[in-house]
């Protein structure tokens, strides 16, 4: 599960960076163009009929860039220290992971024969790492708590999201 999330946050860097490089390319040979009309003003001006006469602001080329979206959602911990970002991260991890777990313990429970040993052991096995995991996250937040309470963060909305 982890290495799926780094795999995912590396290859959404990597897009990021690769619509960077190929948005300043682009900016660049347009101001290459523009400069090239305004020097030789004997060249005609081809348009097709796509191209409209509408010049986008910065403004709507990030909100069309997606930009800002991405950076928001990049930075829902932004003013927060690393290590609490890397914490509720971690929080949210958990989450996922004990949900998961704990449709894998209902659906063992309604599949199983509890008469069969072998069978009812792998439940109270599952069940029993649901459990812990339970507890694990339970103490995640407190230290999470705790952790904002050193940093002075009062706004405790934040974990109250993370852990929705």
């Amino acid at each position: 599960m982890n290495l799926l999330h780094e795999m995912s946050v590396a290859y959404g860097h990597m897009l990021k960076t690769d619509i960077m490089a190929k948005a300043k390319e682009r900016e660049q040979s347009n101001t290459e163009e523009v400069e090239g009309k305004e020097s030789n003003p004997q060249q005609t001006e081809k348009t097709s009929e796509l191209e409209g006469t509408h010049k986008l602001s910065e403004e709507e080329k990030e909100k069309l860039s997606g930009r800002e979206a991405q950076e928001k959602n990049e930075d829902k911990y932004g003013d927060l220290p690393e290590h609490i970002r890397r914490m509720l991260e971690r929080l949210e991890e958990m989450k996922e992971e004990l949900d998961v777990l704990k449709q894998e313990v209902v659906q063992l429970n309604a599949k199983i024969d509890h008469n069969n040993e072998a069978e009812k052991a792998m439940y109270d096995q599952k069940n029993q790492h649901f459990i812990q995991l339970q507890n694990q996250y339970f103490d995640m937040i407190k230290n999470v708590k705790e952790a904002m309470k050193e940093a002075g963060v009062t706004d405790m909305s934040v974990l109250l999201k993370a852990i929705a």
